[in-house]
């Protein structure tokens, strides 16, 4: 076997860009994915983009490369066709006879069936872009049957054909595409006048680039037009798929008890105050077995926890630096520009660290806060030993995960994760979203260090809680615990009442209406409330739990990208 029927056996027969593969960017789609539908409620701007990073991809390129080569192998037959017919030999045999000699299911076991699909799957994408009222006449002009004939004989204008597609395509998609289009064009027919395969098939590939650009401008505009009516009605979306979800046996009745062991103890407080209590706990604990409930926000609890991390070791630094002044005996007041300013110094030490930072108590950060009480104090030395040792062990001592600068930021944290969420609690989803921006860095401050300020991680932390909260309350943290009650299963639950009432009535107007076999009263966000005391585990060792990145988007082509 030939290296080119090698390629034509092996390659794909369906393109890289067919209206199946572009199905998940449908308006249906969109509307009906969960995991999109969530994230609208954290992302200011959520885009659909090509997805060029990963394996994923690199497997995804070589098939797309070793489909073009398959397709070059067809194209070139009919290139060498028309070449024939343009200018015969005179010893060349009769067209009857070509026509006759040409491969067929009689005579070759892999026929070309590359540029019949190819055909067809330009067709339909495309009817995917225009009006309704456009599609008889992208089905006449790519009739696969006729166009195919065309090309047997010799006769198929496909010049014609792609200028006729580029008008279309441009009285349809964005102003911003035209000059991608119009250059598409152009490279398709310079190629087709040259007969030069290798040209051809690069104008192809530039064809299904369009294609795919333009489906992805579809949904991104969709997305920007709905964001609005998704928002509104995510609440009671994500309610009714995780009712769906449970009638078909997702197990998690078992999930409550990482708050149920103290959920009946009036001392505790309310139930909300006890989820808002035990979620910071395994924040700030650095738990890495969130319940399955948070499965949609796995991703912003594990960097939440990172920036927790972040906070307690700048606490670490700021009270480490005090302790260095004391012990060289400044007692007298610094400014907050000075503080800010030798804290700006240790952390450019820290950046500097890279991936070996890992939250340790590294020598050079030691020197550096050293180093900046020497300049304090006006102490010309440079820094000794004693006083470096010293330092290191303050720092040591503050670093630790029992001590008390953790225990003080824990506290702090608590208390303001809790003034946000009572602040947000009777806002819609798009005025916390809106309350969401961080906002630009202050006076001091490096941007990187906005985004995990304290104010900045509370306010996220109470994003994800109060919306969880939400969501989950009615479903499962206000149902009866299992020791006066079933569980929560599936044979407890009817989804379709559940669905159709949701439907109905705002999940807002629900408060002590009942709603049948499957709920309790469903109470509103308590807004007047304290924040208990936590029980912290002594002597516990936290293992670090890496903050992964998922993306939610096209198996094989995009992902959709966050864009803040």
């Amino acid at each position: 076997m030939t290296e080119e029927a090698g390629r034509l056996c092996t390659a794909s027969l369906d393109p890289p860009v067919t209206k199946k593969s572009l199905n998940e960017l449908e308006l249906t789609k969109i509307v009906t994915d969960a995991r999109l539908r969530h994230d609208l409620n954290f992302e200011h701007e959520i885009m659909f983009r090509p997805n060029t990073l990963g394996t994923r991809r690199t497997t995804k390129q070589r098939e797309e490369d070793l489909y073009f080569e398959a397709l070059a192998v067809e194209l070139e037959r009919y290139i060498k066709d028309r070449r024939n017919q343009e200018s015969p030999s005179p010893h060349a045999p009769s067209p009857s006879y070509q026509a006759a000699s040409r491969p067929n299911a009689h005579t070759s076991p892999s026929p070309p069936a590359r540029v019949p699909r190819m055909l067809a799957a330009i067709r339909e994408v495309v009817k995917t872009l225009v009006p309704a009222a456009k599609w008889q006449t992208v089905d006449d002009q790519f009739d696969v049957q006729l166009r195919m004939q065309e090309l047997e004989n010799g006769i198929c204008d496909m010049a014609r054909l792609i200028e006729w597609l580029g008008e279309l395509l441009l009285g349809s998609c964005s102003p911003m595409r035209d000059p991608v289009v119009t250059a598409m064009v152009t490279r398709t027919r310079e190629a087709i006048s040259a007969q030069d395969v290798h040209q051809l098939v690069n104008a192809v590939k530039d064809l299904f680039g369009v294609l795919e650009t333009m489906k992805l401008d579809v949904a991104n505009h969709q997305i920007r037009y709905l964001r609005l009516y998704l928002l509104e009605d995510g609440i009671q979306f994500e309610q009714s798929e995780i009712l769906s979800r449970i009638a078909a046996g997702w197990p998690i009745s078992h999930e409550r008890r990482w708050f149920e062991t103290v959920c009946d103890d009036p001392e505790q407080g309310d139930r909300f105050s006890i989820f808002m209590d035990r979620s910071i706990e395994r924040i700030v604990l650095r738990s890495n077995d969130f319940p399955l409930t948070f499965s949609a926000d796995y991703d912003r609890l594990y960097a939440i926890q990172q920036d927790f991390r972040l906070c307690h070791y700048d606490a670490a630094c700021i009270a480490t630096f005090t302790g260095t002044l004391h012990h060289l005996g400044w007692r007298g007041p610094l400014s907050d520009q000075s503080h800010a300013r030798s804290m700006q110094k240790v952390w450019a030490v820290i950046a500097g660290l890279g991936r070996n930072f890992a939250f340790k108590a590294h020598s050079s950060v030691v020197l550096q806060i050293v180093t900046e009480a020497f300049q304090v104090c006006n102490i010309p030395a440079l820094p000794d030993h004693n006083t470096c040792r010293y330092t290191l062990q303050l720092f040591k001592a503050a670093l630790d995960d029992t001590g008390e600068v953790k225990g003080q930021v824990w506290d702090e944290f608590a208390r303001v994760v809790g003034l946000e969420a009572d602040f947000i609690s009777g806002m819609t989803p798009l005025e916390i979203l809106n309350r969401y921006d961080p906002g630009p860095s202050g006076p001091g401050e490096s941007p990187r260090k906005a985004e995990w300020s304290l104010e900045s991680l509370a306010r996220r932390t109470a994003h994800v809680l109060v919306l969880h909260w939400r969501v989950w309350a009615p479903i499962f943290y206000h149902q009866p615990t299992p020791r006066s009650s079933p569980a929560i299963s599936p044979t407890t639950i009817s989804p379709e009442q559940e669905m159709s009432e949701r439907r109905s009535v705002p999940v807002s107007d629900l408060s002590g209406q009942d709603r049948g076999p499957t709920s309790t009263v469903i109470s509103t966000l308590h807004r007047s409330r304290t924040v208990s005391s936590r029980s912290r585990s002594k002597g516990y060792t936290p293992e670090p739990s890496d903050a992964g990145s998922s993306t939610s988007g096209h198996p094989d082509a995009r992902t959709r990208t966050p864009s803040l």
